[in-house]
């Protein structure tokens, strides 16, 4: 972590503002359309517009403890933690991902396909042969979303009694996941642990030793401003990184 009058906030800050995807980009204004902050976001001043949000705020906890590496060296090794907190009103929706033109194969007899992309929750379109010819097939009527191994959440296309392909042709399904309020905040926290633990030790720039997550926790509902959000604290060890700016 050695750099030069810049705090691991800042320096976190910057590696999320280059790496972390924004499910609201198209909806920002210009006004907030960074959303990553080394510190608390100014969450009053932004609740006029829903698409201020996700935000994302990063904090030191405390005054990072120093030790010693030997006689012969002057640096120092630094343990230093961070709190990084995601934000969202309950109705902000996102789409989280999208799959266009998945292939399946039609089987006569057969109702039911499992999709790749899970889970899911909606689908938009389904194309595919119907009478020798292209065919655009009509949701809750040919065809319906169901969760086939009941576990809560959709995965599978049920064909229905309507118009379904024909025997042996193949029908495409575009469909998409959609995330809103606390499940918004708790993706992209996932996003920020996993983007986090896979990549510090590629920072080549910075020398860091050891990344821990120590809390992961959403937090309940504030009712007065209707805003969710979910807290990450995380641990880096290394070379101490100089004075804060």
């Amino acid at each position: 972590m050695v750099l030069d009058r810049i705090s691991l906030a800042h320096y976190i800050t910057g590696k999320l503002r280059q790496n972390m995807t924004d499910y609201n980009a198209s909806n920002r204004v210009s006004q907030f359309g960074q959303w990553i902050y080394p510190d608390r976001p100014k969450i009053m001043k932004l609740l006029n517009d829903k698409n201020n949000f996700p935000r994302i705020s990063v904090e030191s906890v405390s005054t990072p403890s120093n030790t010693e590496i030997g006689m012969s060296c002057t640096d120092l090794e630094e343990t230093s933690t961070l709190r990084i907190n995601v934000w969202a009103p309950m109705d902000l929706i996102c789409d989280i991902k999208t799959t266009s033109e998945e292939v399946h194969s039609y089987t006569d007899g057969t109702s039911e396909y499992t999709l790749t992309n899970l889970p899911l929750s909606t689908i938009t379109l389904v194309t595919g042969t119907l009478g020798g010819a292209p065919h655009t097939f009509i949701k809750n009527t040919d065809y319906t979303i169901m969760d086939s191994d009941f576990d809560g959440f959709s995965d599978s296309v049920e064909w229905l009694s309507g118009n379904t392909p024909d025997d042996a042709t193949d029908f495409k399904i575009s469909y998409k996941r959609i995330a809103n309020g606390t499940e918004l905040c708790r993706i992209i926290s996932q996003d920020i642990n996993k983007y986090l633990r896979e990549n510090w030790r590629l920072w080549d720039n910075v020398p860091v030793w050891s990344y821990k997550k120590i809390a992961d926790n959403p937090i309940d509902l504030d009712t007065e401003i209707n805003l969710w959000h979910h807290e990450l604290q995380v641990q880096f060890t290394g070379i101490n990184i100089g004075e804060e700016i």
